[in-house]
């Protein structure tokens, strides 16, 4: 994997993360009220399945609704599955930045 690859896989990413990141605090929100409703506690590792869940839904929701944006990301020589997993990855990296902050500073 060359360093040109790499640049142009983040680029794609975070092209990619930009489209889905309202369908993704969206899906995390509606995931977290249904474990609310269902009685289960605010934990990191609850928060984090409820993430894991908005991302999946995020995907879903796009995918159906976005079909011709796909196209972009196949015509540019990267893997849907790289860019899914980059994209994941950094969806994860954001969410540990902001439990990791929200752990400082407990009273923001």
């Amino acid at each position: 994997v060359t360093n040109l690859h790499l640049k142009r896989l983040s680029i794609l990413t975070f092209q990619f993360y930009r489209l889905l990141l309202l369908y993704n605090i969206a899906c995390t929100i509606i995931g977290w009220v249904l474990m609310r409703a269902g009685g289960l506690p605010l934990t990191t590792v609850s928060l984090l399945f409820a993430k894991l869940i908005g991302f999946a839904g995020a995907i879903g929701l796009h995918y159906y609704n976005s079909k011709n944006n796909y196209y972009y990301f196949r015509n540019s020589g990267s893997s849907m599955r790289w860019i899914f997993v980059s994209a994941l990855a950094t969806d994860l990296l954001v969410y540990f930045v902001l439990i990791t902050l929200s752990t400082l500073i407990p009273n923001v």
